[in-house]
């Protein structure tokens, strides 16, 4: 009796000229995977599993323009009420998984972002669950001497990646120098942040913060779901505190007011 043969035992060494041929017969040349399976005589899994494997290793890099989502009326409502200059929107209204609907706004912010960014941009990346799903998501596009900065510290925590991925990652896609701040996010008092910035290997990083010509950045609200919250940067007692206090937000991982202004708060002063 013959032995079902597996996708696994199909697979030849993965070279990267492989890889390469069937996913331009596939996406170049419009065969379908079935054509593709018996043209170099494989399973269709196997094809499947080659054009997976395409997209992973970065031969293949599907991109869609963000620029096509900034043309709506509502985004030139929007652009003429606040005078903006661009405003993308992202089609979620008909998503029931917020998960699936928060992976399609980070895939448009990442699209947008790559869309803006020029040679000798210096970028700020900030953190948050939807930063860390744009970095994910973000096109491969080598972009001349582009420097990647990271704004905040990290947090030692098993619900985001370490604050770091999301600049490691935008580099690595770009092609960028990556510039990481290897700090804690928060201290513990206002004095042990005040002597960690005063370190010549933190100063020289922050520093570079006034080199910035474009950030990434999320908006979080002060919500018990809210990240800031969740990871246990505050107590319960203290986030009713900064509310009672005026917050509304979290932006760069600092508290502000519904003006956007910098809440005089104990824990903005603590943030690295």
């Amino acid at each position: 009796m013959k032995k079902p043969v597996s996708v696994e035992s199909e697979l030849r060494p993965d070279t990267a000229g492989l890889l390469a041929d069937v996913a331009e017969l596939y996406y170049k040349d419009g065969l379908t995977q079935h054509d593709i399976a018996q043209r170099i005589g494989v399973s269709r899994p196997t094809v499947v599993n080659y054009i997976k494997q395409a997209r992973e290793q970065g031969i293949v890099d599907i991109q869609i323009r963000g620029s096509a989502y900034k043309g709506s009326n509502l985004s030139r409502q929007l652009c003429e009420k606040y005078g903006l200059v661009d405003v993308y929107i992202a089609r979620t209204a008909a998503e029931k998984d917020q998960a699936v609907a928060q992976i399609k706004l980070a895939r448009l912010g990442a699209m947008a972002l790559s869309d803006l960014l020029r040679e000798h941009d210096v970028l700020g990346v900030s953190w948050g669950r939807t930063i860390q799903l744009a970095a994910t998501e973000f096109p491969r596009r080598p972009i001349k001497h582009l420097t990647v900065s990271q704004l905040v510290g990290s947090v030692p925590t098993d619900a985001l990646f370490a604050t770091e991925e999301s600049t490691i990652r935008i580099a690595k896609r770009t092609g960028a120098k990556c510039n990481t701040l290897p700090v804690p996010a928060i201290l513990s008092t206002v004095q042990l942040a005040e002597q960690l910035r005063a370190e010549p290997i933190v100063q020289k990083h922050l520093s570079q913060f006034t080199k910035l010509t474009k950030v990434i950045f999320s908006v979080g609200d002060l919500s018990d779901e809210s990240m800031v919250y969740d990871i246990g940067m505050h107590t319960k007692a203290e986030w009713e505190t900064y509310k009672s206090q005026g917050a509304k937000g979290v932006l760069v991982g600092r508290l502000v007011d519904d003006r956007g202004d910098v809440l005089d708060s104990d824990f903005n002063q603590r943030i690295l």
